[in-house]
């Protein structure tokens, strides 16, 4: 044999052992663009959120990925704005091409991106949008694994009323789809079981002072809840406000605060004393013996140190990029296929809870909804409601 003939044969050896070792490489890729505030007010949510999908991606993109497949992210800013939002998911899709987007975290901002999606055919899942709108306006691309506004605003009243014996409720809601939403779902259960609303107070997100509402509530009379629906940054203002005017327990008062799945852990530190007695529903209750949740704090304080306690905004993101891995495992390898595997998910198990999607998107199991209350320590209780 010539050394021409041998070289030729060690090349076609090398071509059919490369095409034998194949199928053990990750030959596809699903990209998925992730759309959070990074900068502005809500800026916890996108770090925070980061934190929880990156650490996805180590686990389900490990070896070989997902049956050969790796998931392949791209962050973007769409800063809790719906006009920034609307120009940077127009800008993803043209550049980044992605299968699937993750996003966004406040209603105005995710009501915003959502036709433009349905219209690219491209599903959005999202984690952190509470306005009812965004999975009742009849989209075919949209799922949501958060609970809407009604998912949380029936059970508080309906708790407050059974479990509080509150009678009498003040509301404070930021002015957005999602604080009204909030806000009404509440009222409505709360007055059907008997309660009266003394009054509905709304805010900007530009309000820093809240001296004047807390005193405008303490010359209500007696008030047994409050419930409140607005980013953190302003309700620990709120809340500290309300425990000068001596409104809340945490301040001395009657009054329990109430709130839904918009404060993450850490809260209670950052508002001191004021967020004593304050009862809230969480999607994550990082204290749940279940083992998918055990294993995700010790995967996470591994991550980013001894110390932390991860957030529910950590888990929810964290989800996102398991349910998406759940996808392919499933035989996902496009847009489409990603929003057909979405659509037929029952039961699926993730650190939140379980997640269902009914024909709208919608989760139905309301196992991610966990309620707990602030101790003296500043600890949380879980309720067993």
């Amino acid at each position: 044999m010539s050394r021409l003939s041998g070289l030729k044969l060690g090349a076609a050896v090398a071509v059919a052992l490369a095409a034998f070792a194949a199928p053990a490489l990750a030959q596809n890729v699903i990209r998925v663009g992730v759309l959070m505030p990074i900068s502005g007010p809500a800026s916890y949510f996108g770090v925070q959120g980061k934190e929880g999908i990156d650490m996805a991606l180590e686990q389900v993109n490990r070896g070989n990925g997902i049956n050969g497949t790796k998931i392949q992210v791209q962050y973007e800013d769409s800063a809790c704005s719906p006009l920034q939002a609307t120009n940077t998911v127009k800008r993803v899709l043209e550049q980044f091409k992605p299968h699937i987007v993750v996003g966004e975290e406040c209603s105005d901002a995710s009501l915003a991106i959502a036709p433009i999606l349905e219209q690219a055919k491209v599903p959005m899942l999202n984690a952190g949008s509470a306005t009812n709108q965004l999975t009742e306006s009849g989209y075919k691309y949209v799922f949501r694994i958060f609970p809407n506004a009604q998912q949380q605003g029936v059970p508080l009243g309906r708790n407050a009323y059974n479990k509080l014996g509150a009678r009498t409720a003040v509301l404070l809601h930021e002015k957005t789809n999602a604080g009204v939403d909030n806000a009404d779902g509440f009222a409505k259960e709360f007055e059907a079981a008997g309660g009266k609303i003394v009054a509905r107070i709304d805010f900007g997100r530009d309000v820093n002072d809240f001296t004047a509402i807390a005193t405008r509530i303490a010359s209500l009379g007696k008030i047994d809840v409050l419930p409140t629906f607005g980013l953190e940054g302003q309700q620990v203002r709120l809340s500290q406000a309300l425990a000068q005017a001596k409104v809340v327990k945490g301040g001395g008062g009657n009054a329990i605060q109430m709130g839904s799945i918009w404060l993450p852990w850490g809260y209670d530190a950052k508002a001191g004393q004021a967020s004593v007695g304050y009862i809230r529903i969480v999607q994550f209750d990082p204290t749940e013996k279940r083992k998918i949740v055990t294993d995700f704090n010790a995967a996470f304080r591994a991550k980013y140190g001894a110390d932390k306690t991860p957030t529910h905004i950590n888990a929810h993101a964290y989800d996102t990029i398991l349910l998406i891995a759940e996808a392919v495992r499933r035989g996902a390898k496009d847009s489409e296929s990603l929003r057909e595997g979405l659509s037929k998910m029952k039961d699926v198990e993730v650190t939140t809870g379980k997640i269902t999607f009914d024909a709208k998107g919608q989760n139905s199991d309301l196992s991610v909804i966990h309620f707990v209350e602030t101790q003296p320590d500043l600890s949380w209780k879980a309720l067993p409601w």
